[in-house]
């Protein structure tokens, strides 16, 4: 079973699953690739062929660039060595204004990516030209853009006017939403269905099937650290349309958000991935790790979905 999903047509970049990796960090809290082959071993037993470095799952906003950078270079030639031709690569690029984001780009380019995933910059908020205007300069670096449309953590929405914009420029191919409104998401799907070379990848674990049966070509769910093979699953059961199947693993994902319903965030899906022998707990700063009783909690979330979950659920600590 593969992670991409056969679409008619031309093949996108962002059809099937898009993996939002985790960045597993050492004692220190320095992101190490090293600590991320068992990770990423699962990730090729589950046919996953497309990751994504660095988003906000990957708490690429809180690492510095030079660090960021050769995180991506070491886990690029990790999984590319894994993977051969099937791999894809994308690093997402984070900025409180465009001079830090093309900054940040420059460094990351060094993973050979391919593309780029942009957020809007953070912290001030800008208008629809100057954010237009922000993911334009990025046409510098040769590779396709995808447009990262998170605004709880940016303040700054793609809109559906911006999205527009946007989506007529050569170097934008698409956008992942994690903006979590289903009106958004099926509006930008409606303005940009007659665009073959743009596609949308949907963020929201709890509606994934139903994303990807309304017409998104992807899935980039955080979820995917812990179930890749659940998730190859439901994308190639929509690419078919088997919809009691597509309702039966949709439940079964959501099931597992519970594993957020303690401390929710990166700490906690840290946390299950230590868990499960797959990735070291420790977040970046300053996010705190899960404590003792909190990890116990969490073993007890976990016990009860341990067919859907890669590696192994340790025993008590």
């Amino acid at each position: 079973m593969s992670g991409a999903i056969e679409m008619a047509g031309a093949p996108h970049i962002l059809d099937g699953v898009t993996v939002p990796l985790v960045t597993p960090m050492d004692a220190d809290r320095r992101p190490d690739a090293a600590l991320a082959k068992p990770l990423l071993a699962t990730m090729d037993a589950a046919g996953i062929d497309t990751l994504m470095l660095l988003g906000s799952n990957g708490e690429g906003a809180l690492i510095p660039a030079a660090a960021a950078a050769r995180f991506a270079r070491e886990t690029a030639d990790l999984w590319r060595g894994m993977r051969g031709e099937r791999s894809r690569l994308f690093v997402t690029v984070f900025g409180a204004g465009t001079a830090i984001g093309l900054e940040n780009a420059r460094a990351l380019m060094a993973a050979r990516p391919d593309a780029l995933v942009v957020a809007a910059p953070l912290y001030f908020i800008h208008t629809e030209d100057e954010l237009a205007d922000h993911f334009a300069s990025f046409a510098a670096f040769g590779v396709p853009v995808i447009v990262y449309n998170i605004p709880r953590y940016t303040g700054n929405p793609i809109t559906l006017s911006l999205l527009g914009r946007l989506a007529g420029m050569p170097h934008i191919v698409g956008m992942k939403d994690s903006g979590g409104n289903d009106q958004y998401l099926l509006d930008a799907l409606a303005a940009t269905r007659n665009n073959s070379g743009f596609a949308i990848s949907q963020g929201n674990e709890k509606r994934l099937g139903w994303a990807l049966l309304e017409g998104a070509r992807g899935i980039t769910p955080g979820l995917a650290n812990i179930a890749p093979a659940l998730c190859v699953a439901l994308a190639a059961a929509a690419r078919k349309s088997r919809m009691d199947e597509v309702e039966a693993l949709q439940a079964r994902l959501t099931a597992l958000t519970a594993i957020h319903s303690l401390r929710p965030g990166v700490a906690a899906m840290k946390a299950a991935l230590h868990l499960l022998g797959l990735a070291p707990m420790a977040p970046a700063a300053p996010f705190r790790p899960y404590s003792p009783t909190e990890l116990e909690q969490l073993r007890a979330v976990l016990a009860r979905m341990q067919g859907d979950v890669g590696g192994h659920l340790r025993s008590g600590e």
